[in-house]
């Protein structure tokens, strides 16, 4: 299901995009109403039928049939021969009781939905929608703390989880000291702490907000290695305390260009000799992703905040420069946001990292002694390659991943014809072992959105001692044939990656396995890569 922005063109004239767009509201009462009437909780145990949940609620029958409809078409919820299921997605995030349960979180958002009334004003005379109502009493407002902290909590636990595979990668060493500016109920501490267990955090927060997580999280246990300071981004006191790693998320743009410049400048002196700044934020210009919602989140702000701003990735680069960061390296993430590790340097170092490359950095974080991303026309095939199998290997005709069932030259080239990159890896004996660790990466660059990702690896199938006498695999998931099965010539092809490979003289010599993971096809929907590898 699109959303109607997404079927924007410009080149069309006609009304219809105008009807969705005015009508686009409708998407989102649904699913606060959804959430309010306990759709997805009541369809959690079992399906039902209008009847029984009629019956179970007190709800109109007619009303409620017609709202279903509407979250089937929606796909949130199923339906076949009237009885009502939940879909996937509403299973794992919108039923109460599951430890991935969205709904505090979106429900948050219908309390912003009133401020947007106030965009008008706010363009035409500056009036800002969210000044507390002198009707509001401290309790209310402390319950609105709290609902606050806590919406921005489950959102900060999704992103430091879909960040930290790539925060792994980017930093050669773990880190000691990390300081969590303005960092809510201390998510990113809890989540890089279970990956760093002897990490000390320090969790940088207004009072209310520290009061309002103390309130979330009780129990002493979750407060374990973290410290909470009190006080405010605009006013930095951290008692002279120096940090190798000082985090900023969802904080600049909720402030102006120089406001943002200070803080990013001050937080930079708190940093130790090598220590880097991590920027989590939004972008106006984040076009592979959603090409609207940085724009709108900037919006939001104008709305929300008295002058905060959602920048685009020119804007960032040159405020983080202007604090003295010249060296940057920064990834958009899959969902909607980016992240920016900068460091002082005395010349701008500005580099973007692609996801394949940070795929690169996993590989070699998880064993193997090389892996570069290389152009699919660099993988070279020759016709004496599958004739050197047939004459010089005793595996020859006894192995399903080898010659002759394997793909021959002529098969493997119009395969590797149909993709546009390669992810080239190099490991060592055993090679059971490093077998798996192929598998592991096909699977990560899978799970990266390229459904396309193929592995092939080095000598004969390792996951059997032999292949049944009928001729069927009994383990097709695991199998996959070499690269010289397949008439690859490696060492040209290692060669052209930059990998020196050499043959082994003797039984003492140094064995390298060379393996490849196929992905990036073309008339694929994911991100097309660039060759090159990871700088770490």
């Amino acid at each position: 299901m699109k959303l109607p922005h997404q079927n924007s063109d410009i080149a069309s004239e006609g009304f219809q995009r105008l009807e969705d767009l005015a009508t686009a509201y409708w998407y989102s009462e649904v699913l606060f109403t959804s959430l309010e009437l306990n759709i997805f909780g009541l369809l959690a145990d079992c399906p039902a039928t209008v009847d029984r949940l009629a019956a179970q609620t007190g709800y109109d029958a007619d009303g409620l049939s017609r709202f279903l409809s509407s979250l089937v078409a929606l796909d949130l919820i199923v339906e076949h021969e009237g009885v009502f299921s939940n879909g996937p997605l509403a299973a794992r995030r919108l039923t109460p009781g599951n430890s991935a349960y969205l709904g505090d979180f979106l429900l948050y958002r219908r309390y912003f939905s009133s401020h947007w009334r106030r965009l008008g004003p706010r363009i035409r005379g500056g009036v800002r929608a969210n000044e507390r109502s002198v009707d509001e009493s401290s309790q209310q407002y402390s319950e609105r703390t709290l609902a606050y902290v806590r919406a921005l909590d489950i959102q900060a636990q999704l992103k430091c989880a879909e960040s930290l595979e790539y925060l792994k990668a980017m930093f050669g060493q773990a880190p000691r000291q990390l300081l969590d500016v303005g960092g809510g109920a201390g998510a990113w501490c809890r989540a890089l702490r279970r990956q760093w267990p002897d990490l000390r955090t320090v969790l940088f927060e207004l009072p209310n907000t520290i009061w309002a997580a103390r309130k979330l999280y009780p129990d002493p246990k979750a407060w374990e290695g973290i410290q909470t300071v009190a006080g405010t981004v605009l006013a930095p006191c951290i008692g002279g305390e120096h940090f190798d790693v000082i985090l900023l998320s969802n904080i600049i743009h909720a402030y102006g260009p120089l406001e943002a410049t200070d803080i990013l400048r001050n937080f930079t002196a708190c940093m130790t000799p090598g220590g880097t700044i991590l920027v989590h934020d939004y972008l106006t210009d984040l076009h592979d992703v959603d090409p609207v919602k940085g724009a709108l989140y900037d919006l939001h702000m104008l709305i929300n905040t008295y002058n905060g701003r959602v920048y685009r990735l020119e804007e960032m680069l040159a405020m983080l420069n202007g604090a003295g960061l010249k060296d940057i390296r920064f990834f958009h993430l899959q969902s909607d946001t980016s992240l920016f590790l900068a460091k002082p340097g005395h010349q701008s170092k500005n580099r973007h990292l692609s996801r394949p490359e940070m795929l690169a950095a996993q590989a070699k974080r998880s064993g193997f002694s090389f892996a570069r991303i290389i152009e699919a026309g660099e993988i070279a095939i020759e016709h004496w390659v599958r004739l050197k199998c047939r004459f010089g290997c005793a595996r020859y005709g006894r192995s399903l991943c080898c010659p002759p069932t394997s793909p021959n030259e002529k098969e493997m080239g119009a395969l590797i014809s149909g993709y546009r990159h390669a992810l080239l890896v190099q490991g060592a004996p055993p090679s059971h072992v490093f077998h798996e660790q192929l598998l592991t990466l096909e699977r990560a660059v899978f799970l990266a959105g390229y459904a396309e990702a193929l592995a092939f690896g080095a000598g004969p199938c390792p996951v059997c001692p032999t292949c049944p006498e009928d001729g069927r695999c009994r383990f097709p998931e695991k199998a996959r044939p070499s690269l010289e099965a397949c008439g690859v010539d490696v060492y040209r092809t290692a060669h052209n990656a930059g990998l020196s490979l050499s043959p082994v003289s003797h039984p003492q010599g140094y064995v390298k396995y060379v393996g490849l993971v196929l992905f990036d096809k073309k008339g694929s929907h994911a991100s097309p890569a660039g060759p090159g590898s990871l700088d770490a």
